[in-house]
């Protein structure tokens, strides 16, 4: 490899360290391969909640100095060419011929549509007008309400011409709260965006491997993320029917029992949008009385759907993520930042790992990183394109 395409190369790190500052240091040291950083450059972080985030960022910074630093908590990330889930990664992109501009916004309240205005506009100008080709990379707060509100706010400063990319952060699942980091800044309830200006065409794919099974229904009582009914009827007893499943006793997170919400893993909703096509809905729980609470909002007069499908699926998914992505290049990819959904975890089970080495092999064997999310952001065309149970591949 010449010493050009090395330097241009991106870059990879993971760590399994207890101890913040030991595990951000080792992840961006190996994300950097013994390469020394340009202020130009980006290195991307996504540690898992267990870390103090005040303590791993501003290592990961120090360690990445002069490089911009953005990130955000995840419930747990991956890197290519490791089989399991790591506490800490890094993802280094280092300018060469891209150019990055970085904006952040915090709390975003109940303003999400004009916080992501704000933030989309902020780093468009500072990303400058160089390059033919540009895509939006936001990170936001999983927690933040309506996530669709973030496409749409974006959607109104890029328009149809630049794409949008990202993730939600993610938490241990306790819903606790997630953490973001840009401009220096540790965040909660944050939104942060990254503005990537290219001379050549980056690609995206996004994909999630579930099939429909059942009959198509509409959301007919619906409240911000909770779906009361469904054609009518208590959602959950439809969904079960739906599904043949016999009801079982309504738990939340932090039983020691088994939650419904894990048992809904591997048949998560299909939401239908303008293409035809079903976009994913994890759901997170029940309420006694019968609603469902979805990991995303879902408007009243929503068609839906169950859907099925097993570990070989969501793998094949991934391999035509890359493949989509791969597509949309016109020239060899340096690697890719992933964005894979926490519910996809359980139904993957032993093949967790393979998702992430079919989105390489996909590539052309090239490094791939990311982390489990809340929601995923994929908007090529319309201005749709919040997901779950969905994995999106970001091509470099």
């Amino acid at each position: 490899m010449h010493d050009g395409d090395e330097r241009r190369r991106l870059g990879h790190g993971s760590s399994i360290a207890t101890d913040a500052d030991k595990a951000a240091r080792e992840c961006v040291q190996e994300a950097l391969g013994g390469r020394n950083p340009e202020s130009a450059d980006l290195m991307v972080v996504f540690p898992s909640v267990e870390y103090d985030p005040h303590v791993f960022f501003s290592a990961a910074a120090d360690a990445a100095a002069p490089a911009q630093v953005v990130g955000c908590s995840s419930h747990a990330g991956f890197v290519s060419g490791n089989s399991g889930a790591m506490d800490a990664v890094a993802i280094y992109l280092p300018a060469d011929d891209l150019s990055f501009g970085i904006a952040a916004v915090a709390p975003i309240g109940t303003a999400v549509f004009a916080c992501a205005q704000e933030v989309t506009t902020r780093a468009r100008e500072r990303a400058g007008d160089q390059g033919d080709h540009a895509v939006l990379l936001v990170l936001s707060d999983g927690l933040a309400g309506d996530q669709r509100e973030i496409v749409r706010g974006s959607y109104s400063v890029t328009g149809a011409t630049v794409p949008l990319v990202g993730a939600a952060a993610s938490d241990d699942l306790s819903m606790s709260g997630t953490y973001q980091f840009a401009e220096g800044e540790v965040m909660s309830n944050g939104l942060i965006a990254v503005w990537i200006n290219a001379p050549y065409p980056l690609g995206i794919g996004v994909e999630h491997g579930w099939h429909p099974i059942g009959e198509p229904m509409v959301v007919t009582r619906a409240e911000g993320n909770v779906i009361h009914e469904l054609d009518g009827r208590p959602a959950a007893e439809v969904y079960l029917f739906q599904r043949s499943t016999d009801p079982a006793p309504a738990q939340n997170y932090g039983s020691p029992e088994r939650t419904f919400a894990a048992d809904t893993f591997n048949h998560p909703l299909g939401l239908a949008n303008a293409s035809g096509r079903l976009d994913g809905r994890h759901i997170l729980g029940r309420t006694d009385e019968g609603a469902l609470i979805m990991f995303g909002h879902v408007s009243e007069q929503s068609v839906v759907q169950v859907m099925a499908g097993d570990a070989d699926d969501l793998v094949r998914a991934a391999g035509r993520a890359a493949a989509q992505a791969a597509e949309q290049l016109d020239r060899p990819s340096r690697g890719a930042l992933i964005f894979s959904c926490t519910g996809r975890i359980a139904p993957l089970g032993a093949q967790v790992a393979a998702e992430t080495a079919a989105i390489s092999a996909g590539l052309g064997d090239v490094p791939v990183a990311g982390f489990f999310t809340f929601g995923e952001f994929a908007r090529v065309t319309g201005s749709t394109g919040f997901h779950n149970a969905t994995v999106v591949v970001l091509a470099v």
